[in-house]
């Protein structure tokens, strides 16, 4: 029998590939449908993963007899750093715009000690569907929303589970990270908060990328760093002249 041009046209959700009994952090948080790399995907959110594979055709004869397979692909959400809705905007246009999806950047590790990133993005033109999804990535990734928001989570955060803090923002965010940290130091050690003549240094250290409006900040740590640059520079060159005045004499 010839196949009607509605059973042709008919998709199926290729399930996704066995994983390992769940573990705490990979219970299914969301699952819908986007377009990644000009494909309809079938996307589901944990909170330590980003999985997907390929909403795949079913066989033009109905058959069973081949079964296609989707390659299902992951990101860990430890890897990512940022994420935002994507939207398409006027030249000069500043806010509004027509909703494209959701952008993810995810952090690379290409060779040792170098890091680059690149941005997965899940195309959908829903606004209820990406702002869901937007919601429940920025709670997994802990993007502040307010004043003191940084501050509440480190707080709260177990800090020995970390290797460092790295703060992605402007003046006001790095002050607010920088005092969060030195105050839970203060907190887990037993002080006074409210006066502390010697703080105890912070148990991890504190990493920033620039991403403010102003950066003073970061200009200021910049001028530092010259200053010292260049006293150590000044005395090594003074050391060398007065030992080379010393062999000479």
């Amino acid at each position: 029998s010839v196949p009607t041009e509605d059973a042709t046209r008919r998709r199926r959700v290729a399930p996704l590939a066995a994983a390992p009994p769940a573990r705490a952090g990979d219970e299914p948080l969301l699952r819908g449908i986007f377009e990644i790399g000009k494909r309809s995907c079938d996307v589901v959110l944990s909170a330590r993963r980003l999985r997907w594979s390929p909403i795949l055709p079913e066989s033009p004869t109905g058959g069973t007899g081949v079964a296609l397979q989707a390659q299902e692909e992951i990101i860990e959400m430890k890897d990512v750093f940022s994420v935002k809705l994507k939207r398409r905007r006027f030249a000069g246009q500043k806010k509004g715009g027509t909703l494209l999806g959701i952008t993810i950047f995810k952090c690379l590790n290409k060779e040792e000690n170098k890091l680059t990133d690149c941005a997965i993005h899940l195309n959908n033109l829903s606004e209820d569907h990406c702002q869901s999804w937007f919601r429940h990535l920025k709670e997994i990734l802990n993007v502040t929303e307010y004043e003191g928001h940084a501050l509440s989570v480190l707080k709260e955060c177990e800090l020995q589970a970390f290797d460092g803090v790295v703060c992605v923002g402007g003046d006001g965010s790095v002050s607010e990270v920088a005092h969060g940290l030195l105050l839970r130091a203060q907190i887990d050690a037993g002080k006074d908060t409210d006066y502390v003549s010697k703080p105890v240094r912070a148990p991890v250290p504190l990493g920033v990328i620039p991403a403010g409006e102003n950066e003073r900040y970061c200009y200021v740590l910049l001028v530092i760093c010259f200053k010292c640059l260049w006293h150590v520079l000044q005395f090594w060159l003074l050391k060398a002249v007065l030992d080379a005045k010393a062999s000479v004499m």
